[in-house]
């Protein structure tokens, strides 16, 4: 079937890719991109990333001399079979890098990736987390991220000449576009070992492992976030191949877990009105505007070790701080003139203004503090469990899982017992697989991430489910030819009990987590 091959940039931030100009189609030599996680049962997915390969003899993708192409534009990459259009990738230009040299390739490499490096970027606080779902959570990491947004035409742009025009684009820009399943724990506290900040992409890792779910950005370029049920749940293969493949990565018995351990951290709240932070050294504020400074408070006990905060109290002069002529406070009292005010108080860590409203220089004494009820780390746990029959057989198999949030021995030996029960015993794994679309036309521009498939192939005697966790493309030939390599991971071997189905427990089935 012929198939055609959509490159489009966003040139004007009106989210349509349709404009005049703006699809690149007749200059594509050859397009690469990648959606998905590096390895089975990781939390989180790799950035996602793509290249386009464009003839460049006439000089319009040499940004010096052609003013559309842009770091930060949007790009759309789709596929129309005369039956179904589809998108591939959506993400934004990263680096446009012309060949130089008139008698050279002529040639332009556009890379694109998606929100995640602004995401790494970026340290995010959060107010305490109490009895909060991973969805609730990361909705509030990327609800306080600053991420480039599209469209961005009409929107409102503080300083950008066509977008700060009153009357004209005052709306605001939303937030990132975004996929979140309810998730299926609610954790006690989180955020308050984030001290002063996390990049916002290890907040989501953190959220995703805590759950045991899935973050990844997917072919429209949206974060999405699934659940630990959610391969469990889905049972029905949307595709099988057998023996058609052009290439399979396989091995027998290398996958194999018999002792699992969980570290987590319980917490206690300690009393309300507590110290949570205390100034040691005098600080010098000047009159004036040019003399405000904002400081960021790190929340420590009496023995200097990190802790939380759930409840905040704002600074009151004469209790909370003093401010003197002299930076040892033999000079003259000068505290009406200075404010102290909380700006956010997060989990483990405040933002102070302070603000000298006199007309002459004055010291904030050492001593100010921050009050509070503190939320203290108890001693670490470890949590294992071991499966002494596998580890006869095969030979000790560790694994030590990462669930930041948890802190109660019970939800942990369930997520230790959960882990055993799927990994303990030896089979034969498909860690990739190899397509082109000479063969399988459909399933390679249709199938993509959490697509649940069947491989079989006769040398080895496997036949298995996985889903497909990660898709690396390849287009060449003017479109002509194209492969794919999809990442697996397995379905579950065993079959999980579910409330109110037929399986018997512990009969047919095991219990999930």
């Amino acid at each position: 079937m012929p198939i055609t091959y959509t490159v489009a940039v966003d040139f004007n931030d009106d989210g349509d890719f349709a404009d005049l100009g703006e699809t690149l189609n007749l200059d594509v030599l050859a397009l690469r991109w990648r959606l998905g996680l590096a390895q089975p049962y990781d939390p989180i997915a790799a950035p996602i990333e793509a290249e386009v390969t464009l003839r460049n003899v006439g000089r319009a993708y040499s940004p010096e001399l052609a003013a559309a192409l842009r770091p930060g534009k949007p790009l759309r990459i789709q596929s129309n079979d005369d039956v179904q259009t589809r998108t591939h990738f959506t993400g934004f230009i990263q680096s446009i890098q012309p060949g130089a040299g008139d008698w050279g390739e002529q040639r332009t490499l556009i890379r694109a990736g998606g929100p995640e490096a602004a995401l790494m970027q970026q340290r995010i606080g959060l107010p305490l987390q109490v009895n909060r779902r991973a969805d609730e959570m990361m909705a509030a990491v990327l609800d306080q991220a600053h991420l480039r947004w599209t469209p961005l035409q009409g929107y409102w742009v503080l300083d950008s000449v066509g977008q700060a025009e009153v009357g004209v684009n005052t709306r605001l820009a939303g937030s990132a576009p975004r996929s979140l399943e309810t998730g299926k724990s609610t954790f006690p506290y989180a955020a308050d070992t984030w001290d002063e900040g996390l990049p916002a992409w290890e907040a989501l890792r953190q959220i995703a492992a805590s759950e045991g779910g899935r973050c990844f950005v997917n072919r429209l370029g949206e974060l999405v976030f699934h659940h630990r049920h959610h391969t469990l749940l889905t049972s029905a293969a949307v595709a099988s191949f057998s023996d058609s493949m052009i290439g399979l990565e396989y091995a027998y018995g290398a996958a194999i877990v018999n002792r699992v351990e969980l570290p987590l951290i319980p917490r206690s709240v300690g009393l309300a009105g507590s110290v949570i932070w205390k100034l040691s050294v005098p600080q010098a504020i000047e009159p004036g505007e040019g003399g405000v400074r904002r400081i960021v408070t790190r929340y420590r006990d009496s023995a200097d070790n990190p802790i939380g905060a759930t409840e905040i109290i704002a600074p009151v002069a004469g209790v909370d701080f003093l401010a003197n002529s002299r930076d040892d406070g033999a000079g003259t009292n000068l505290t009406e003139w200075l404010t102290v005010a909380l700006v956010e108080a997060n989990a483990s860590s405040a933002l102070l203004e302070l603000r000298n409203r006199g007309s002459q220089r004055l010291f904030l004494l050492a001593g100010a503090q921050l009050r509070g009820t503190p939320l203290r780390q108890e001693p670490p746990l470890l949590l294992t469990q071991t499966d002494l029959t596998s580890v006869n057989f095969y030979g000790l198999r560790s694994l030590r899982l990462d669930a930041p949030f948890f802190n109660s021995v019970d939800e942990a030996h369930n997520r230790v017992r959960y882990e055993l029960a799927r990994r303990k015993n030896p089979r034969g794994l498909a860690s990739a697989i190899r397509l082109s679309r000479v063969n399988h036309a459909t399933d390679v521009l249709a199938r993509t991430l959490f697509d649940r498939i069947t491989v079989q192939e006769s040398q080895t005697g496997h036949n298995a489910d996985y889903f497909i966790i990660a898709e690396e493309h390849q287009v060449e030939l003017g479109g002509s030819r194209h492969q794919v390599r999809w990442l697996l991971e397995p379905a579950a071997a065993n079959t999980f009990w579910l409330f109110d189905s037929a399986c018997q427990l512990d009969v047919t089935a095991v219990l999930a987590y």
